[in-house]
């Protein structure tokens, strides 16, 4: 019995769109939907009952890809979105892909297969993502939240990353801080904050260059043991610390308190996300609020408003403005 994926294979297209073209989507080109149905002919292939049916009509499901879920920053992204799909009726398949592209690309396929309505993606960085060049060739409706990669064009909703740096960087200047450490990672997000927090110490006449860097990827553990690699070795201490994430905020906190050092008595310390229990932490953690609920809820109105409008959908991208949230732990040192 032929399969979906050597159909595929003669058809020199992905197997998503062989499901696409099997579940009569309406959004695959004509070049790609003759090729794959010559080679359904040719080898015979009869895909089963469920999948020719899935497209009959609409199945008001929609797909959403997370990097992940353990930071509390998702859920509550996860929240704006479902809070609005509820509302029109739609279902929403949540997956995450911890930053790996093969699963990203499994994933795509199976909501694909599934016959989704549209995405909703928060996990691209590029614009020239293979995921990316996938759902355009197959013309599945598709919003971009929490991200919008350089040179984008299509639909986006994503926070002012660099204002988001801007805004840490004058708190802690407006608190007469002058040496200052910077944890972040390889997402474009922290390097956008980087940039911002960076600008706003030059145009405060200090030098970028002393600031420490802590290259904690996001991830808790790694953050913590280069905080505490700093601690031991650096006689030099900063007197303010910014994280791109709060995540990675709560991590520096934990070193400096195991280490036997306060905040924000030895070290003023800023996150950036605004998560749910920022204001529940050991000490209240002052942060930049990227307005992760608002920024699902802006994603699933777009998205809802493409898959009514169809081929007459006009793109646009939101840029959400970030707001400084102050709390325990900075502290002016004038």
């Amino acid at each position: 019995m032929t399969t979906i994926k050597e159909v595929a294979k003669e058809a020199r297209v992905s197997i998503a769109t062989v499901s696409a073209v099997v579940n009569g989507n309406k959004f695959v080109s004509e070049e790609l939907r003759q090729r794959t149905e010559e080679a359904i002919v040719k080898l015979g292939y009869r895909p089963n009952r469920s999948a020719r049916s899935l497209k009959i009509k609409k199945t008001n499901l929609l797909g959403l890809m997370v990097t992940e879920l353990t930071n509390p920053f998702y859920p509550l992204l996860v929240k704006g979105v479902e809070e609005l799909a509820y509302q029109n009726q739609y279902n929403v398949i949540i997956s995450t892909t911890y930053d790996l592209q093969h699963k990203e690309e499994k994933l795509l396929d199976s909501m694909i297969e599934q016959g989704v309505d549209g995405l909703m993606l928060s996990t691209i960085d590029h614009k020239d993502s293979n995921i990316l060049k996938k759902v355009e060739e197959l013309k599945i409706p598709h919003v971009l939240i929490n991200r919008s990669p350089v040179g984008y064009e299509g639909t986006s909703v994503s926070v002012d990353s660099i204002e988001v740096g801007r805004i840490a960087a004058d708190h802690l200047l407006t608190l007469g801080h002058k040496e200052f450490a910077f944890v972040g990672g390889s997402r474009t997000n922290s390097i956008d904050r980087r940039e911002g927090f960076l600008q706003e110490i030059k145009s405060a006449g200090l030098s970028p260059n002393s600031i420490i860097e802590i290259h904690g990827d996001y991830d808790e553990d790694l953050t913590y043991k280069l905080t505490i690699k700093m601690l031991k070795k650096s006689t030099n201490r900063p007197t303010a610390i910014f994280a791109a994430s709060d995540t990675m905020a709560f991590a520096v906190a934990r070193a400096y308190l195991d280490f036997g050092l306060s905040i924000p008595q030895d070290v003023s310390l800023i996150g950036s996300d605004n998560v749910s229990y920022a204001s529940d932490f050991r000490i209240p953690l002052t942060t930049v609020d990227c307005k992760a609920a608002h920024i699902g809820e802006q994603g699933m109105k777009f998205l809802h408003q493409w898959i009514l409008s169809g081929e007459n959908y006009v793109h646009t991208q939101k840029i959400v403005e970030p707001t400084l949230i102050a709390r325990q732990s900075t502290r002016d040192i004038r």
